[in-house]
Formats: structure tokens, sequence, C-alpha cells
């Protein structure tokens, strides 16, 4: 019970960090984009094919975020709706993140990412993290959902119905039905 008694807090703390550590440290320096085609559509909205966007953070690690597709409502500045968004990104010194979303939104002028539906994250040390959607306000280092939040370090996991994440990381809130397992071999 003592044992255990540090190991949950540890446990915990390592998953949570996995997670905001990437969400972070992606601000980008440098920025490239490329498109295969882009159109005007009939309601008047730019649409990207297979847009690709790739760069590196304020730690010079190259992260690079593709999608299916992208909309722009040219009556909306810096809103952009991206579909089957995967995008690689870097947690640590030699760390990364694969992150699959259905779809979401970028607002270029208060920059901010509201990820829709299911969202998926694998980091190369075995953290799985699924959630059901989330809001970023990237100048701000916050995220917050309400909606399932799923972590898994090997047989190791936690759950929770809401997560808030503040001041870049250095806070995080699991909130409603909280339930941990943490294997003990």
């Amino acid at each position: 019970v003592r044992r255990l008694k540090i190991l949950l807090p540890v446990a915990a703390l390592t998953i949570a960090v996995a997670f905001v550590s990437f969400s972070y440290r992606a601000t980008p320096v440098s920025v490239g984009v490329k498109t295969e085609s882009s159109a005007v559509s009939k309601k008047g909205e730019l649409v990207m094919a297979n847009p690709k966007l790739e760069g590196f953070t304020k730690d010079n690690k190259p992260y690079s975020m593709t999608a299916e597709r992208a909309v722009q409502d040219v009556t909306k500045e810096g809103i952009i709706t991206m579909f089957k968004i995967n995008a690689r990104l870097p947690m640590d010194a030699d760390g990364w993140a694969k992150v699959a979303a259905v779809n979401g939104t970028y607002d270029q002028v208060k920059n901010t990412l509201r990820l829709r539906e299911a969202i998926d994250v694998v980091t190369d040390k075995g953290v799985e993290i699924a959630l059901g959607g989330a809001f970023m306000d990237i100048t701000r280092g916050s995220l917050k959902t309400n909606q399932p939040v799923d972590i898994k370090m090997g047989q190791s996991w936690l759950k929770s119905e809401a997560l808030e994440v503040v001041e870049s990381g250095k806070v995080i809130v699991f909130s409603k039905n909280v339930r941990m397992y943490i294997d003990p071999g």
C-alpha cells in the first residue's frame, strides 16, 4: 500500500506530462506549407487537397502535419478546417508522438485549435492517448476537454471524463469519474 501511494501519483504525472509535452513544444518557428491542388468551391471556400505543414519548433525540432483536405472560408479570416489530420510532433530531445484526429478547426487570429471527434496519440515511448475531442489555446498553453480521456502505458491506464491543462502543462487536472490502474509488475 505504501508503495502504491508513491507509484500512483508518479505514474499519473508521467502519463500527463507525456501528453502535454508534445502539445506545446510544437510552437512553429519556421513553417512550410505544401498542397497537391487547390480550388474555390461554389460556396466561395478555398479547398486544398492533401495540405502538408512542415517546420521547426523553438528548440529546432522538426514536426509535420498533413490532412486529407483543408477548407478555408474566405469570408472568415484565418479560420481553416482540416479533415483526417495526421501529425508527427517532437516530445523531448529524441522522442516523438504521432497524432491522428478526425477533423479540427485552426483559428490563426486567436491561435487556437479545436479538434473534434476522435483524437489518437501514440508516442515512441509506448504511451497511447485517446480523447473524444479537445480545445487548445496555443498562446496560453492550455488544453481543455469535457470528452472521455483514456491514457495507457503498458498495462497501466488512467481514464477520466474531463481534462484541463493550464500554464503550458504545469497544472494538469483530471476530473469527472477519474479511474486509474497501475500494473504492480
